[in-house]
């Protein structure tokens, strides 16, 4: 059977994103299995903006009108859809991983098929490649081990100057472009780089020593010894949260104030913490498994239960939120 290959890449682009003073955040609520967007301005009295239907429970804002998500199918094919309309674009075919620019204008996204594995920029009526034969996103995880460990991500900064990418599938790869294509810095690695995310100008991921930045061109230690997983910036800027593995096998929330580099507990026994604003941490419940469990690969399981948690008063509520898989404005 001949070797799938998938179309070339096609040239094209978006306007930016106008300014937005709404938050706005994609979510599945109690009760439903939609995806639907959610004015989050006044948090106490939201308002659902539109009604989405996106089949990936990994949708992403695209820009303060549009989110955009990859259906996996042969072609794995990268949509884009405004709240208003129904009309969607596919933007980029095979494409295995993406991160849009903070105007919405860009895009970054890594190009698969059975021949390439690349790395390209579309936007401004060009497809620019960035770099390539880097390692392959792994299909799935068979152990917690895994899960806490293997990331492949593909962002811009906040400011829309640089591009990153950070994976740990087999030899990892840590890549630093400018906006405009031209490479910074470039590390393979046989020790695991992983998880990143920016805040501000720095980028933070981490390595077999803990938690360090990319900043300036130079690397600085951050949290010595710290194996964070998933971490998420806030819209603001100014904190990362993220979750730890504890001895117990179960996942506790922290989360790191970068002003002053030191990083608090927030809670046990939960699990995927992404901030709904600045004030307000989303995550989920978590416990061990027990006799009754069908928990064929991990030790844990999820509760079913949500929690949003106020970095002001320091309280733990219930959520209706049940799926929270992106919030606008990104983080800065």
């Amino acid at each position: 059977m001949p070797a799938f290959t998938c179309p070339n890449p096609p040239s094209a682009g978006f306007s930016a994103s106008a300014p937005s003073n709404r938050n706005l955040a994609l979510v599945r609520l109690q009760g439903s299995n939609q995806t639907v967007v959610r004015d989050i301005t006044d948090v106490n009295h939201p308002s659902t903006v539109a009604v989405m239907d996106i089949p990936d429970r990994d949708a992403t804002f695209a820009s303060a009108t549009d989110v955009s998500w990859v259906w996996i199918d042969r072609m794995a094919s990268l949509y884009r859809q405004p709240f208003a309309g129904s009309a969607r674009t596919v933007v980029v075919q095979c494409a295995a991983s993406y991160g849009w620019s903070p105007d919405g204008s860009s895009l970054v996204y890594l190009f698969q098929d059975e021949t390439r594995t690349e790395v390209h920029q579309l936007g401004g009526g060009r497809d620019r490649l960035l770099g390539s034969q880097l390692g392959l996103p792994a299909v799935g995880c068979e152990s917690q081990s895994c899960v806490d460990n293997w990331d492949f991500r593909l962002s811009y900064s906040p400011d829309g100057t640089m591009i990153s990418l950070v994976e740990s599938v087999g030899v990892s790869a840590f890549r630093v472009w400018t906006a405009d294509g031209r490479l910074l810095k470039s590390v393979d690695s046989s020790s695991p780089m992983t998880m990143s995310v920016w805040s501000g100008s720095s980028l933070y991921f981490r390595d077999a020593a803990g938690v360090q930045a990319w900043r300036n061109g130079a690397f600085s230690p951050i949290l010595s010894g710290v194996a964070w997983i998933r971490p998420k910036a806030a819209p603001g800027g100014g904190q990362i949260v993220y979750t730890v593995r504890e001895s117990s096998g179960l996942a506790s929330v922290n989360v790191l104030d970068i002003a002053s580099g030191k990083a608090r507990l927030l809670a046990r026994s939960r699990t995927e913490p992404i901030f709904l604003t600045s004030r307000y941490v989303w995550y989920r419940g978590e416990r061990l498994c027990g006799p009754g469990d069908q928990c064929p690969l991990f030790p844990t399981i999820e509760t079913g239960k949500t929690y949003l948690y106020d970095l002001q008063t320091g309280i733990e509520a219930e959520s209706t939120i049940t799926d929270l898989m992106d919030v606008w404005p990104h983080p800065a």
